[in-house]
């Protein structure tokens, strides 16, 4: 993962267009041709690549003279040729190339494949980056640079849009053209061979000209690469993506979740939103990119008429979404405004022949109503109420509240104007109430996934002490004996060692037992038949009321069992209660792979259970308590459950997910989990049954085969220092408030020794990307005191990011003002040089000007060589940890 020499495909000096003589696709021809319509300043030549041998025989060939190295250089050849390009361009100094369509159905799969890995290897030796193959072209229009195929003229804006579809990208720049909604740079991927989905959405996320990211894409291969750049995007910048499926899917194997669910569960952890239609992509993109923050979720709807109020408010219904109420008071305001004596409720119907006055005074009545979150105004053509002048009269209310206020022009000709004005200021507007609906259930999710964006679930348990020693006992008892599959007895040892009670429930080896059993547990009951060998029958008969149904069930399960199980004879029964005492639904809980994003939790009805009304739902661990309730509540499980009871039985069954995730972060040889069913009680969970499947592992990953690091609780330390007790501890999403206290309380000379300038009062999205950080690319640790009043405060702050290939790491350091040259900053710097150390960096890297004499001391201290930096006026620090080969 890296943004390594991007600077020269984004923001290139010179530019070359190379073509083979005869290429047959005009694609050259277009990109020239567009590279000089978009005004590009710096030179663009076009050069031809020839064959080198007579005849056309053999793979190589020349590339003709070059006036200047170009930065960037478009490819237009067959694709066996672009390897031999691409190191001569290597070779003079090219650092970025886009490699154009191709001939592919000319191509073997044999060949193709053969010349992408010849791409890789040519561009390796010269750090050369590699949009492509199949790639329509990058526009930066801020830059003039078009260096695509793109059919429309393409104008300057905030959104970036990143496609992998050539049918989509033209389509979403042909509407975008229509309503005049310019970008900050539209790049389409192609086969992604090097400069992949994250590579680009690093860059983004640090671009100033790109306010928001608009993403299609279909499929994508490094789970971990992706959520790290994913997230990063998001902590900033709205990104909203709209999805086409994967082109051939991927293997989900007996995963009872299928791939299509995965990847929403993986955009909705990555703070992303996800649109169905172009049609609401770009009222998304420019809704949460000027939204303001939500008080909350409901929505209250104004509509002049009864018709227009109602749709609205039967979509959001529809949607699961939420009314807002009118309080008691806002009521009796209206009726004395409106004039009426109908009862008035959410959504509120106006009068047919309002004015316009009273349009703005309704908005302003409804906006004053403490209970009121955001609002929706529906109106349609009027003879009493000029649409203009009711625009006019919503915008000027809007501009006095704080709350989001939506609005939506419902007609033709006649509403043009009135969304026009809306538009010029600044206020949301759309064609149509579900079009509306759909962009604020759209900043809703994003809302809700902004939050799972900053939960950082921790590497250690919290609340609980999982007896980890006891569970790796029984799996290794298992593995010494060559299974791949927990026996009943070795499950129950480990989930009992992580707070997971399984129920016992003893084999009873006759119909009289069996009927005994169930008048113990009480009805209803569960049957089970258990085979000779020790295995349950794979089917079961749930839900039987009395002791008459159990004969005739297992006459039944026994006629199946022979006819799959011929010689295999039943041993006994097994029953278990079909119902929790709570009255809540039996749950399936349990973990599978994805082939793409790791271990997934995954939560629904149980297999065996009458209860069909949940719904399978699916997250990517580490979960906590916040991230597991979102979990439940999107599983519905509680919803036909007595609303007293709910929150208990969400806690439990919240309770059940976490733990379960701390299993798979400790113990790396757990491949897959099955509890199904479990019953959720208030008290707790308990298993009735559990398959846990092993798999021996050669190397240790532990957390690191998630798709999401974990927040790293084992670095934290408490120290002592000049008689205080501080916690040294990586940053949390959180201290974005005490880092900015901590910056904002340097001197004028500290804050220009920290950032080579006079930096203070740092701006809060800089201050978010300093504290939402993914442990997986930096690490940062604070200096933490907890004051008697329990609030805490920063005392200093260390960081370091790593390169990809963890060859080095750049650090920086800060010490409150007041307490410089007390060893603070010797306890936060060793503290960085340890991590990094086994984190296996080869150099930590940092810089300083040659006036901070207390900076250079503290370096030398630690073994870091001082030597003259390559800017005037600043030294480089360099500490030599671990050994890595040159590339």
């Amino acid at each position: 993962m890296t943004v390594r020499n991007l600077e020269f495909l984004f923001r290139p000096a010179s530019v070359a267009v190379v073509a083979e003589p005869d290429e047959p696709s005009r694609y050259a021809e277009v990109v020239l041709s567009n590279l000089a319509a978009g005004g590009f300043n710096g030179p663009v030549m076009s050069v031809s690549a020839k064959k080198r041998s007579l005849f056309h025989m053999g793979d190589d060939v020349r590339l003709s003279e070059l006036d200047v190295v170009p930065d960037l250089a478009i490819i237009c050849a067959s694709l066996d040729q672009v390897p031999s390009i691409i190191a001569q361009l290597g070779a003079r100094g090219t650092r970025a190339v886009i490699v154009g369509p191709w001939m592919w159905h000319r191509m073997s799969i044999g060949a193709i494949a053969k010349a992408r890995k010849a791409i890789l290897e040519a561009a390796q030796p010269y750090l050369m980056r590699v949009l492509g193959p199949g790639s329509g072209g990058l526009v930066v229009p801020a830059r003039g640079l078009n260096a695509s195929a793109a059919p429309v003229s393409i104008t300057s804006g905030k959104i970036a849009l990143v496609a992998q579809s050539t049918a989509v990208t033209a389509a979403v720049l042909d509407r975008a053209y229509s309503k005049e909604i310019g970008f900050s740079t539209v790049l389409h991927l192609g086969a992604g061979l090097d400069v992949d989905l994250a590579d680009v959405l690093d860059w983004l996320a640090a671009d100033p000209d790109t306010k928001s990211i608009l993403v299609q894409f279909d499929e994508v291969s490094a789970g971990r690469k992706f959520m790290s750049a994913a997230r990063a995007a998001a902590r900033n910048k709205p990104v909203v993506t709209i999805r086409a499926g994967p082109v051939h899917g991927r293997h989900q194997g007996s995963t009872p979740f299928s791939a299509a669910e995965v990847d929403e569960a993986a955009l909705r952890r990555a703070g992303w939103v996800s649109i169905d239609t172009l049609g609401d992509l770009f009222e998304a993109v420019e809704a949460m990119a000027r939204v303001r923050s939500l008080r909350g979720e409901s929505l209250t709807i104004l509509g002049n008429g009864h018709g227009l109020g109602r749709i609205a408010g039967d979509t959001l219904s529809r949607s699961d979404g939420q009314l807002g109420k009118l309080s008691a008071g806002t009521v009796k305001r209206l009726e004395g405004l409106l004039q009426t004596r109908s009862n008035l409720s959410n959504p509120l119907a106006l009068p047919a022949d309002i004015t316009p006055t009273n349009w703005g005074a309704a908005l302003s009545a409804v906006l004053a109503d403490n209970d009121t979150e955001n609002v929706l105004t529906v109106c349609s053509p009027s003879p009493f109420a000029p649409s203009a002048e009711v625009a006019a009269a919503i915008c000027e209310v809007s501009r006095e509240t704080k709350r989001n206020v939506f609005t939506c022009w419902v007609g033709g000709v006649a509403m043009l104007e009135a969304q026009k004005i809306a538009a010029a200021q600044g206020v949301l507007s759309h064609e149509s109430p579900e079009k509306a609906i759909a962009v604020f259930l759209g900043v809703v999710s994003y809302r809700r996934n902004r939050a799972l964006l900053m939960q950082m679930p921790p590497s250690l348990a919290e609340g609980f002490s999982p007896d980890v020693d006891a569970a790796r006992s029984a799996l290794s008892e298992a593995i010494a004996a060559g299974a791949r599959t927990l026996s009943a007895r070795q499950a129950r040892r480990v989930l009992q060692a992580y707070g997971l009670p399984v129920g016992e429930y003893p084999l009873a080896s006759s119909m009289d037992k069996a009927i005994s059993t169930a008048d113990d547990i009480g009805y209803p009951v569960d049957l089970v038949l258990v085979l000779a060998n020790g295995a349950e029958f794979s089917e079961g008969v749930s839900g039987l009321r009395s002791p008459a149904e159990i004969p005739v069930a297992a006459r039944g399960l026994r006629s199946r069992a022979r006819t799959r199980h011929p010689g295999n004879r039943v041993s006994g029964y097994r029953l278990r209660p079909s119902a929790a005492r709570s009255g809540a639904p039996a749950l399936r809980l349990g973990v599978a792979d994805d082939p793409v994003f790791g271990p997934v939790i995954f939560l629904g009805p149980a297999s065996v259970s009458g209860f069909r009304e949940g719904r399978l739902v699916v997250a990517l661990p580490p979960l906590n308590l916040v991230l597991a309730g979102d979990l439940v509540a999107r599983s519905g499980f509680a919803e036909g459950l007595p609303e007293d009871d709910r929150p208990a039985l969400q806690a439990a069954a919240s309770n059940a997910l976490v733990r379960l995730s701390q299993l798979l972060t400790d113990i790396d040889e757990v491949a897959g989990v099955e509890l199904d069913p479990l019953h959720v009680e208030a008290s707790g969970v308990v298993v009735l049954d559990a398959r846990i499947s092993i798999e021996q592992r050669a190397r240790k990953f532990g957390f690191r085969r998630f798709a999401i690091r974990p927040y790293p609780k084992e670095l934290e330390q408490q120290v002592d220092w000049e008689g205080r007790t501080l916690l040294i501890r990586p940053i949390r999403p959180e201290d974005e408030t005490i880092l900015g206290e901590l910056l904002n309380s340097l001197t004028p000379e500290d804050s220009r020794m920290r950032f080579f300038g006079s930096t203070r009062n740092l701006p809060r999205a800089r201050l978010a990307r300093f504290s939402q950080i993914d442990y997986d690319r930096e690490m940062a640790l604070v200096a933490i005191e907890r004051g008697n009043d329990g609030a805490e405060r920063s005392l200093g702050e260390v960081r370091a990011v790593a390169d990809p290939d963890s060859t080095f790491a750049d650090f920086a350091i800060v010490v409150a003002s007041g307490i410089k040259g007390k060893g603070l900053g010797q306890l936060l710097l060793q503290s960085l040089v340890s991590y990094c150390h086994s984190r296996g960096i080869g150099e930590l890297r940092g810089e300083t000007l040659d006036g901070n004499l207390r900076m250079q001391r503290l370096a030398r201290s630690l073994g870091f060589k001082v030597t003259t930096g390559a800017d005037r006026g600043t030294l480089d620090l360099r500490l030599s940890m671990n050994q890595h080969e040159q590339p």
